[in-house]
């Protein structure tokens, strides 16, 4: 793998620079000898219990991809692509058929403790049919990890969580009088609370404003650099999976790009190469590039008048 330099990178002493690359050699080395966060292999997916007669009735259609660990992957693709119903699959919410490898484990012989112990799953959608408070929401998502932890492993879970989150001043508030944007945190919270290496966002950012889709993104980027221990001992590099409609945040924090159109894999690879012209205005028959720089001159002009205005 090649470790392109920084300009600030430039200017450090050499034994440094050569230091910093050999332990980010090192580091490659080990996630190369890691099973992938998810090995999928032809997998097929729908909604229902029986498996669909005839191939339209299904959601995806034999998809194989690999995600690292330690890696991010973004899932792009228009409405009604099978982006949500990829993340469910992957997790066996939904039926499938093929097969999903789960740090190297098989989906299929894994029980939903193991699974929730791998995987935080965050919805777009947030049942909210009891008035629990936001505290008492979050603690949910230790259910996994209290057969090995501790009260007080808990507590320091949650607590953590509602601090990375600016949600303690709302601990105490049921979570049916929150607003959309208040409730996502509370269910992302809850995700970051269960401590798994595994994350997975479908719409992370839908309901929140600039401030905190700014916040999002930071403590992603910091999750993402650190590493979590499962109940056997494993210690596995974070790894991020996102749905995101936002593409400009799609592109901030994925390292992998996977394209979904008519439920069949377009692309998947690195970003820069995956990502082209052609291809997103196959995804969505439209011209990204162009549509995303329509407003790049307003916000240009509005910099360019407050710099005179302070000069």
């Amino acid at each position: 793998m090649a470790v392109e330099m920084s300009e600030k990178e430039e200017n450090l002493p050499t034994a440094k620079r050569e230091a910093d690359t050999e332990a980010a050699m090192e580091m490659t080395k080990k996630r190369e000898n890691l099973p992938a966060a998810f090995s999928v292999r032809n997998l097929s997916a729908w909604y229902g219990r029986r498996r669909p007669e005839t191939q339209p009735q299904y959601i995806l259609q034999n998809l194989s991809f690999d995600i690292p660990a330690g890696r991010s992957a973004g899932i792009l693709g228009p409405n009604g692509s099978g982006k949500t119903t990829l993340l469910r699959a992957l997790t066996g919410i939904l039926p499938s058929e093929g097969e999903i490898r789960i740090l190297g484990t098989p989906l299929s012989s894994m029980k939903r403790r193991d699974i929730a112990c791998c995987c935080a799953v965050m919805s777009q959608f947030f049942p909210t049919g009891f008035a629990y408070t936001v505290r008492e929401t979050v603690e949910m998502g230790r259910y996994a990890r209290r057969q090995t932890g501790t009260a007080s492993s808990d507590r320091e879970a949650v607590d953590r969580s509602l601090e990375e989150t600016g949600l303690q001043d709302l601990a105490g508030r049921p979570v049916t009088a929150l607003s959309g944007g208040q409730l996502q945190r509370v269910f992302f919270a809850r995700a970051l609370a269960q401590e798994t290496p595994i994350l997975l966002l479908d719409e992370p950012t839908s309901s929140l404003d600039l401030r905190y889709q700014a916040e999002l993104s930071r403590l992603l980027t910091r999750w993402m650099q650190g590493k979590t221990r499962l109940p056997d001992g494993r210690i596995i590099p974070n790894t991020l999976v996102c749905i995101c409609h936002d593409l400009s945040l799609a592109l901030d924090l994925s390292d992998d790009l996977l394209l979904i159109k008519g439920g069949a894999l377009a692309a998947a690879g690195p970003k820069k190469k995956v990502l082209t012209g052609e291809l997103l205005a196959d995804l969505y028959g439209m011209d990204v590039p162009r549509y995303m720089l329509r407003t790049e001159k307003v916000w240009k002009d509005l910099l360019a008048r407050e710099k005179k205005t302070k000069s």
